[in-house]
């Protein structure tokens, strides 16, 4: 199960990584076609990644099982 910081109104929500580091996860959800920006980016912790829901729900339910394959 993924930690998810409830979204304040945007298409995007910040999920906790698994591990130590979530630009370990984020390059391996990459190589899986799974896009998703590690949360460094945008802070100094590099603990979650950003991942978008403006998409169809088939293309996040594609993007979630992948995501938990990698877990």
């Amino acid at each position: 199960a993924f930690d998810v910081v409830r979204p304040g109104g945007a298409f995007y929500a910040f999920v906790r990584a698994p591990g130590d580091r979530a630009t370990a996860f984020v390059e391996k959800a990459i190589k899986d076609n799974v896009l998703v920006i590690p949360g460094n980016v945008f802070s100094e912790w590099d603990t979650h990644f950003r991942i978008s829901y403006a998409t169809s729900d088939t293309e996040i339910e594609r993007g979630v099982r992948i995501l938990r394959g990698l877990v």
